[in-house]
């Protein structure tokens, strides 16, 4: 799988941009923001219809985007890539209400046909790497799963239609519970407790989706950044731990290549456990008005040597912990498509001693995907190793070629 074109208008600083893309990638160099993590942006967003830098994809439109037209700011991005079957097109539109009283409005074309963003999804596939990522490891629970979200979607339609119905069934119990506590029945009154038992059993169907599949996923992912842990850095004992919130996540005895397809008996054993955790808890969900247990409260954490190093672990230890949890993803998305997603990496390199960098270098090159590597140092980026990259600059919202760094 590789991007051939990408196209920008009104995108940040690029008012309109037409770029061919070498089959394997590029290197794109340029000081601060200069537009060249803009562009692996744009290319990220194909794969998942949303930026993975902002919320508020307000910002994306470009301030003076619509003025000349007279019409609201707006902005969009269309990528060209080929695939093991034949070649496709994605296109992304965004159009933005001047006054702030209306949502962003989205359109997305899949070979210039309309689509869902849900059928969308997952039809090109890219592995991101920013240097935000370092706070995943450190940061809030929200990030984490909003990343695990991000990378299982890309390889698993059943999964994404379970987060999307599962996201429903939250919204409507959470209404229901909201109108409780108003009125604060105790938690063995029937009104309550016959009105939840109707979307606690369809609260646990889409959460037993949910929850097999992101901790199968969480057990292949782990396999291979263990693997490429140990050789950037000789330690051999990284792991990543599924942390269920408020119940307890049975054995998982499934090989990682199953992970996709978790058993019945599996599926079973958690449901039991959401049961008996939405028992517990009740009391504390009337009382709040809020669902208490679930996925949407869960958790992964990267442990070293038996220490978090969320909590514990220097900033340097934590980068390399998600470059290699990054190159585990690249394969568990290469594993579900049967082909090698666009690995992008932007300002990999920095805060890294020479010795790491080296290392980086020597396993990124060798990966059998089109890569898009990014930096603001060109020494970064200049080893022979990535010399088969064809070089691009940016500037302001430019994009230029050149033969060499």
């Amino acid at each position: 799988m590789h991007l051939r074109d990408l196209e920008l208008a009104e995108f940040r600083s690029f008012r309109g941009l037409a770029l061919a893309i070498d089959p394997a990638g590029f290197r794109a160099v340029g000081p601060n923001a200069s537009g060249k993590s803009t562009l692996l942006e744009a290319i990220a967003m194909l794969a998942t219809t949303r930026s993975p830098r902002t919320s508020a994809e307000r910002e994306i439109a470009n301030w003076q985007s619509g003025h000349d037209l007279a019409v609201p700011p707006y902005a969009r991005v269309r990528g060209l890539f080929e695939r093991s079957d034949r070649a496709h097109s994605i296109e992304i539109g965004m159009s933005i209400d001047e006054g702030g009283q209306k949502p962003l409005r989205k359109q997305i074309r899949f070979d210039d046909r309309a689509v869902r963003a849900i059928d969308a999804v997952g039809q090109f596939k890219t592995v991101l790497f920013s240097p935000d990522d370092v706070d995943l490891i450190s940061g809030a629970p929200a990030a984490r799963r909003r990343y695990l979200d991000m990378a299982i979607s890309q390889a698993s339609r059943t999964y994404l239609r379970g987060l999307s119905r599962y996201s429903r069934v939250l919204e409507q119990r959470n209404s229901l519970l909201r109108t409780f506590s108003r009125e604060r029945p105790s938690p063995g009154a029937a009104r309550p407790t016959e009105e939840l038992m109707f979307w606690d059993s369809e609260l646990i169907v889409s959460a037993v989706d949910v929850i097999a599949e992101r901790s199968g996923a969480i057990g292949a992912l782990a396999s291979g950044a263990k693997l490429h842990y140990s050789r950037l850095t000789g330690d051999d004992s990284l792991e990543l731990t599924y942390v269920p919130n408020r119940f307890q996540l049975p054995a998982i005895d499934e090989s990682p290549s199953d992970w996709q397809r978790p058993t019945q008996p599996l599926r079973q054993a958690i449901s039991a456990s959401l049961a008996a955790a939405l028992a517990t808890w009740r009391a504390e969900e009337l009382r709040r008005g809020v669902t208490a247990v679930g996925p949407h409260r869960d958790d992964f954490k990267v442990v070293v040597g038996g220490v978090d190093i969320g909590r514990y672990g220097s900033r340097g230890q934590q980068r390399l912990a998600i470059i290699a949890i990054k190159l585990g993803e690249l394969e568990l998305l290469q594993d579900a498509a049967g082909e090698p997603p666009v690995l992008l990496l932007d300002d990999v390199l920095s805060e890294l001693d020479s010795t790491h960098r080296s290392s980086v270098v020597a396993m990124i090159a060798t990966r059998h995907a089109q890569i898009c590597v990014t930096a603001t140092d060109e020494s970064d980026i200049g080893s022979s190793e990535l010399g088969h990259l064809p070089i691009l600059r940016t500037n302001h919202g430019t994009v230029r070629s050149f033969d060499q760094i």
